[in-house]
């Protein structure tokens, strides 16, 4: 699948982050990112759901 077709999610990061290329990414970014990168984030607890609950 490409990474086009890849469901994302809005992830606040909470620890700063690096890109493979080497750029800081602060604490605090709201990132899109794909389900599978989001799921690793968030049990690591480095990053938390970013999206308004239902209703909001």
């Amino acid at each position: 699948m490409t990474e086009e077709k890849m469901k994302t999610v809005p992830l606040k990061l909470l620890y700063d982050s690096w890109t493979t290329g080497g750029e800081r990414i602060p604490a605090g970014t709201v990132l899109d990112l794909p389900l599978r990168t989001a799921k690793q984030l968030i049990a690591k607890r480095k990053a938390e759901r970013a999206d308004p609950l239902p209703g909001e």
